[in-house]
């Protein structure tokens, strides 16, 4: 079945699908089938149904729609508002995320690529072995790196700060990119506040004068001559304190009065542009932190591949890899496999687990390669050339025909190209085995040494034609 993604919360992995057959339903992270790319509002995507959930869920079209990012906000204002907004929701969220959107347009050619790396995952190892790099071979760190490495940090920095903003209580939000944007309601509040201060100061200040006045009032029941100055004088200050008094719960009172009317006001515009603030707050959030996470994602394959191109071409670093016996290509998913290939399993660290489980992810998605061939170093020469070319390339090497054979049968279609040496000895087998393989969908690349023949690539020319035989 197909549907659309009509919302996704990114911090709890949940969301919702809308579909003809199934109308709107609610899906879980867990049942999302790509992992490079992650869901996000308008995406449109094929699913299945099981016990009445959403599972298998595989986005259909996972291009990001920066046009989003400028949609507006629709709405009529209830005539019952007696506070009026000055600038308009729309403007005061695109000028909020003014910033945010800058940097998305900005690496946007990043969106394009096909090629990602999970960069939340990977980001502690991936600068582990950055600086391991830089202290065999400074000189690797070029300029090219370097400007890729401030963007990759720029897109993080900003990354980060919109999940910053999301933990905010929508409250403050509200307060901090709208409300306090509007003239009208600034000033109705600060007119509330100014009633509040008066209201308390009126209280405390008639609390003294109520006590004064039963002091003097005890005083002047004291003196026995009516008519003296003492009595007159005494007389005419509590007739004061008292009018004070009076004024100060009058003026209270009214404050009260009128600060019953502002709040209701308050509260009407607040709780009337509340909802429409958190959807279209959501709403941005949501889309910008699918496209910064694809661009960081991305980013990080281009940091990569830049590092590992100038690391090949480092004789320290090949020096390097060459006691340490590191096996395989230049390449990130190559370190972590010799780390994690030294690790005590036993004592191992949450986070060496959890780079187990991207390694693991990269060997799932790689496009897997099969090598046959009797001569191992040859072999291993042309696995290092194929996955120096790409990365995301998974080699394997067989020099024994039997276990070639028996991994292309457990490989469960998950092969996509199968390289074979051809000599004079086992060419008959070789075309047997070629249409079973074609059969299954996968490509054949028959290579030699000595065989010159339409269809066989003499090993020596693969540095010249093996970018475009893969």
């Amino acid at each position: 079945m197909k549907g659309k993604v009509v919302s996704y919360d990114s911090v709890k992995g949940v969301g919702k699908i809308i579909s003809k057959e199934e109308g709107i339903k609610p899906f879980n992270i867990n049942d999302w089938k790509d992992y490079k790319t992650m869901p996000f509002i308008g995406m449109e995507i094929s699913f299945e149904i099981d016990n009445l959930k959403i599972t298998n869920i595989t986005p259909l079209n996972s291009n990001l729609n920066l046009n989003s990012l400028k949609e507006h906000i629709n709405y009529a204002i209830p005539y019952n508002l007696r506070i009026r907004e000055n600038i308009s929701l729309s403007e005061c969220l695109n000028d909020f995320f003014k910033k945010y959107n800058r940097i998305a347009y900005k690496h946007q050619d990043m969106l394009l690529s096909k090629k990602t790396l999970p960069y939340k995952k990977i980001k502690r190892f991936l600068f582990t072995a950055y600086n391991n790099l830089l202290e065999i071979d400074m000189y690797i760190n070029d300029r090219t790196l370097l400007l890729v490495r401030e963007a990759l940090e720029e897109i993080e920095r900003y990354y980060q700060s919109i999940l910053g903003e999301i933990k905010n209580p929508i409250e403050i939000m509200l307060e901090k990119i709208f409300l306090n944007k509007q003239q009208n309601y600034r000033k109705i509040k600060h007119k509330f506040e100014t009633n509040k201060s008066l209201i308390s100061e009126s209280v405390s200040k008639s609390k003294s004068l109520d006590s004064q006045i039963k002091s003097l009032t005890i005083k002047l029941n004291e003196i026995k001559n009516k008519k003296s100055d003492e009595y007159l004088i005494k007389e005419t200050e509590l007739k004061s304190y008292r009018k004070l008094y009076v004024d100060l719960i009058d003026s209270a009172q009214n404050a009260k009065d009128e600060n019953g009317i502002l709040f209701e006001d308050l509260k009407k515009f607040k709780e009337f542009y509340k909802k429409l603030f958190q959807e279209g707050f959501n709403a941005k959030i949501e889309i910008l932190l699918q496209i910064l996470l694809k661009e960081l994602n991305s980013m990080t394959y281009k940091f990569d591949t830049i590092l590992w191109e100038n690391a090949v071409n480092s004789q320290l670093i090949q020096h390097f890899f060459k006691e340490a016996k590191i096996e395989g290509s230049y390449s990130t998913k190559t370190f972590i496999k010799y780390y994690l290939k030294n690790l005590n399993n036993e004592k191992m660290h949450s986070k060496d687990a959890e780079l187990l489980e991207v390694f693991n992810e990269l060997q799932v998605f790689n496009k897997s390669i099969v090598i046959y061939s009797k001569h191992r170093n040859q072999a291993k020469e042309l696995a290092v050339m194929i996955e120096n070319l790409d990365h995301d390339i998974d080699v394997k090497i067989f020099i024994s025909f039997k276990e070639f054979i028996l991994n292309i049968k457990d490989s469960d279609g998950s092969l996509d190209i199968v390289m074979l040496e051809l000599d004079n000895e086992n060419e008959d087998v070789v075309k047997k085995v070629i249409p079973l393989l074609e059969r299954t969908g996968i490509k054949v690349i028959l290579f030699s040494n000595k065989i010159k023949r339409k269809g066989i690539v003499l090993f020596d020319e693969f540095p010249k034609k093996l970018k475009t035989l893969i």
